[in-house]
């Protein structure tokens, strides 16, 4: 019987475990940005100038419309006063407008993020706007 209990016990520390890294990630202080065109320069170069040194870079990634986005540990100081974050959450167009793209931010983040339509390096992408 507390063999049994044993087992138990350390299911349920695992599974606590388990839940409690994933919502550390979740709801960390990473803030993303999207900074530049990947075809002009390399990401992690631009990611690092845009951090001026006072952010660190966790990652460098050109897989949204080849648009390089970054991952800072923080809001980069370029955004402060109002520290902000971005994120690209697909294209904008006659399959999803405005209100499409202000529905897709507020499910992915808080309900006082706003999601637009925006034309960023040439595309039209559903750009949303979060704090940190």
């Amino acid at each position: 019987m507390a063999n049994q209990m044993s087992k138990s016990f350390c299911f349920f520390a695992l599974m606590a475990l388990f839940f409690a890294v994933q919502f550390i990630q979740i709801d960390g202080d990473e803030c993303t940005k999207i900074v530049g065109n990947c075809e002009v320069a390399d990401c992690t170069d631009q990611c690092n100038s845009f951090a001026e040194g006072r952010a660190n870079v966790l990652k460098a990634s050109c897989s949204f419309l080849n648009l390089c986005t970054c991952t800072f540990d923080r809001p980069p100081p370029i955004t402060i006063p109002t520290p902000t974050c971005d994120i690209g959450l697909g294209v904008c167009g006659n399959a999803c407008n405005y209100d499409c793209c202000q529905e897709k931010c507020q499910s992915r983040y808080s309900k006082t993020s706003l999601g637009r339509c925006r034309k960023i390096f040439n595309r039209d992408i559903c750009l949303c706007t979060y704090a940190p």
